[in-house]
């Protein structure tokens, strides 16, 4: 009895959901579990996670990697970003010890999380009900899976696939109203990477929507991302020994190291890609071995031009769907003429999965506008039609 009261739709795109995530982890695996080496900022951020819990944390799990040869990399606990990804790394290593399958083991499950997270996304967007709603899900889902920045930076332990994943889920639950819940995920995103910083404003002016009193918009626009930022840094906090230290040490520091050059050679230009590049797939980073953090310019085109349109249309959801992405975009852009010219296309993953939402749902929405319109107007046509055959046969008998 159970079974027949499941709608076959449902059935049929949540199986493909849990297909697609299988399929997307098992080439994940075979793609990066084998890879005995640092692919590309490894060498930074798994080091800095080990170097946590030992120094800061006084737990010292076995090494059964070395760690990466950057200068002074055996005290380096990366306070030139926020410290939520590194404790994820940390976390796996203390089961696991300190290996490369260890510290990636996160990047792969937020990789898979941000697949479905993209299902419910797109499928609200569309109405959460109908076979509209699923195939936008699925569409969604299918879109991320394929996007070569993302497969690229969820197999590897950087910091990218952190803010995106919880930057995706702050946006999703925000849209159901579920606020508390947007909050603590964005806070989790900032407390992630910097670009995440600039979504409480999106985050904000939603909210505006829903909760008129400026008081409870403070609470869950700012209090709540604060909040939880501030409770990831408080061992980082203790590390630098109190609040005003930390400021400087972390926050004063990282916007200076944000917005100038440095972050690599500016003789190594085909390593360095401008905002506006990423649309074009222009010099994709290079991260050693095969992998090239490249983007996909065909959905990168469409984002802007889909903008437009919704904006047009007046379709309020999608329309700040597609802000939350620009407004990562435009910090980028932001940093770029504050004088940071050394940035690169894998920046790309912190809001291309918001993007590739956004560039689905936006599809089929429009494809079903289409259809309804040439339906309406078929319709209008037959009417017509039948009125003039009324109209014939009655001059005709008169």
């Amino acid at each position: 009895m159970g079974f027949r009261k499941i709608c076959p739709l449902k059935l049929f795109s949540y199986s493909a959901l849990a297909i697609i995530v299988a399929v997307y982890t098992y080439f994940t695996v075979t793609t990066y579990a084998f890879v005995n080496a640092y692919i590309g900022d490894e060498v930074w951020y798994p080091t800095a996670a080990y170097n946590i819990l030992k120094i800061i944390f006084h737990i010292t799990p076995p090494m059964y990697f070395p760690y990466s040869n950057e200068a002074g990399i055996q005290t380096y606990v990366n306070t030139c970003h926020p410290p939520l990804a590194k404790y994820f790394m940390a976390s796996t290593i203390l089961i696991l010890g300190y290996q490369p399958a260890a510290w990636r083991i996160w990047s792969w499950i937020l990789g898979d999380l941000t697949l479905i997270v993209a299902f419910f996304l797109g499928k609200y967007l569309l109405g959460d009900h109908g076979y509209k709603a699923y195939l936008g899900g699925i569409v969604s889902t299918l879109l991320v899976a394929l996007d070569p920045n993302i497969w690229l930076l969820h197999g590897v332990a950087m910091l990218e696939i952190y803010v995106s994943f919880f930057g995706i889920l702050s946006l999703y639950f925000l849209l159901k109203k579920k606020l508390l819940w947007g909050a603590i995920a964005l806070g989790l995103a900032m407390a992630s990477k910097e670009p995440a910083y600039l979504l409480i404003l999106p985050f904000l002016y939603y909210l505006g929507d829903i909760k008129k009193s400026p008081i409870d918009r403070s609470i869950y626009g700012l209090g709540i991302p604060i909040v939880t930022f501030g409770a990831a840094s408080l061992p980082i906090i203790d590390y630098y020994g109190g609040l005003l230290s930390w400021l400087k040490g972390t926050f004063l520091d990282r916007a200076s190291w944000d917005i100038t050059n440095g972050h690599i050679s500016l003789a190594d230009v085909t390593q360095i890609s401008t905002p506006w590049d990423w649309f074009m797939n222009i010099h994709p980073f290079w991260m050693g071995f095969h992998f090239y953090a490249t983007t996909n310019p065909f959905i990168m085109f469409l984002w802007p031009i889909l903008t437009i349109i919704v904006i047009l249309l007046k379709e309020k959801n999608l329309i700040f769907t597609s802000m939350w992405a620009w407004t990562e975009w435009l910090g980028f852009l932001m940093v770029y003429f504050l004088g940071n010219h050394t940035l690169f296309s894998f920046y790309v993953t912190d809001f291309s999965p918001v993007v590739d939402v956004f560039v689905a749902v936006s599809m089929i929405y429009l494809v079903d506008k289409l259809v309804l319109y040439q339906e309406r107007k078929s319709s209008l046509q037959g009417s017509s039609n039948i009125e003039n055959g009324d109209n014939n046969g009655n001059n005709k008998s008169f």
